[in-house]
């Protein structure tokens, strides 16, 4: 379970810090920098997974730094990147330091510094040497079983450690960083075809039907997303990738008909709501089933009303716990209000040069945190 954010000159986000339960609705303004707290957990996220490369140009890749705009010509301005990420793993607890610098808007980002700790103890740490230009990754000197090694600078060195021996524990780590998702789901990208499967979703769950065919190997997790969507749509009886072409499929949906053959309707016939409530159940049967174990969902009140979503919210409550979490960004009230004023982290800035500040809900006196929120009354301590 993700603990502790901290970030530094990444947009918004200065000298920032958020500290995270296993669930959470983030609220504010906008522009207040919300999504870039989502943003900067998905950069670690994929660089900590070797999904991504500094300076690359992939879909997932880091191209350049996004540093604090109003900082740039100042005296405090900084050509680096400072995150710090908490974390509890089956009782041990991890952090992960990451510095990233980018000196010159024509240079391609590297990683200057890269640490990770287990229960206090290093396990392994890797700087830039100036004078070389190497990023040498070094472990303990007294573990003769372990030796260091040069890795390109682009890369983080998390993912490209085999954990072994005293550093074993390296690899609860990067199980729990590969089972975190970072989503700003949108309906209307959502592709109905797939021509491969795909292990995770991205950002935006464009390749939903291609994460559906990699999760669909699993019975259990079928099972249970059938099983919630029939609490949603009575009239739902089960899932079909058809096939549409060469190595292409496409997600279809039976649903019972008065007539007694049942309605066929592929995803790209249902509405943006509809194809919204199977995203956001998806991930709920993920987290059941372990595929997933932490989900930041940007703003999953979108396309979707209340009564499907308050459902939704419920039953991935249910399954949370110091193993399972999520923290999701809404600007409804009444999520809000429902979800407890104690699960609230409100995020602020005065103006368009400040930066980003979070702190709990503080509400007036006689009403509720739903009221608060909806007259713009609420605010953070």
């Amino acid at each position: 379970m993700i603990t502790r954010l901290y970030a530094n000159n990444f947009r918004c986000l200065v000298a920032f810090e958020a500290k995270f339960e296993s669930f959470g609705v983030f609220c504010g303004p906008n522009g207040a920098g919300k999504s870039s707290v989502f943003d900067a957990l998905r950069l670690l996220r994929n660089l900590s997974t070797g999904d991504a490369v500094l300076g690359g140009t992939g879909e997932m890749d880091v191209p350049r730094l996004e540093f604090t705009r109003w900082t740039e010509d100042t005296n405090i301005s900084s050509p680096i990147q400072e995150f710090e990420l908490g974390l509890t793993v089956d009782g041990h607890v991890f952090e992960y330091v990451l510095h990233i610098e980018q000196k010159a808007e024509f240079e391609k980002p590297r990683i200057i510094h890269e640490r990770v700790t287990c229960d206090g103890k290093p396990l392994f740490n890797r700087d830039l040497d100036a004078k070389t230009m190497r990023a040498e990754v070094r472990f303990d000197k007294a573990d003769e079983n372990q030796t260091g090694f040069p890795l390109d600078w682009r890369q983080s060195a998390l993912a490209a450690i085999q954990p072994r021996g005293s550093i074993g524990k390296l690899s609860l780590l990067q199980e729990e960083m590969a089972r975190l998702i970072v989503l700003r789901p949108n309906a209307r990208a959502m592709e109905p075809e797939s021509k491969a499967e795909a292990k995770y979703p991205d950002l935006s769950m464009t390749n939903l039907t291609s994460w559906y065919r990699s999760l669909s190997q699993d019975q259990q997790w079928t099972t249970v997303l059938s099983d919630s969507l029939r609490s949603v749509w009575p009239d739902f009886l089960s899932f079909k990738l058809e096939n549409v072409g060469l190595n292409a499929k496409a997600l279809q949906l039976r649903f019972e008909h008065e007539g007694g053959k049942p309605l066929l309707l592929f995803s790209g016939q249902l509405s943006d709501g509809e194809r919204m409530l199977i995203a956001l159940y998806m991930v709920r049967a993920a987290i059941e089933t372990g595929a997933v174990q932490t989900a930041f969902i940007d703003e999953p009140d979108n396309f979707v009303g209340l009564p499907e979503l308050q459902p939704w919210v419920l039953s991935m409550r249910e399954l949370l716990d110091d193993k399972h979490q999520l923290i999701m960004i809404s600007h409804h009230p009444e999520i809000l209000s429902n979800s407890g004023e104690a699960n609230g982290r409100y995020l602020w800035r005065d103006n368009h040069t400040s930066p980003t500040r979070i702190g709990p809900l503080e509400i007036p006196e006689g009403m509720t945190v739903g009221e608060a929120i909806a007259r713009g009354w609420a605010n953070g301590k």
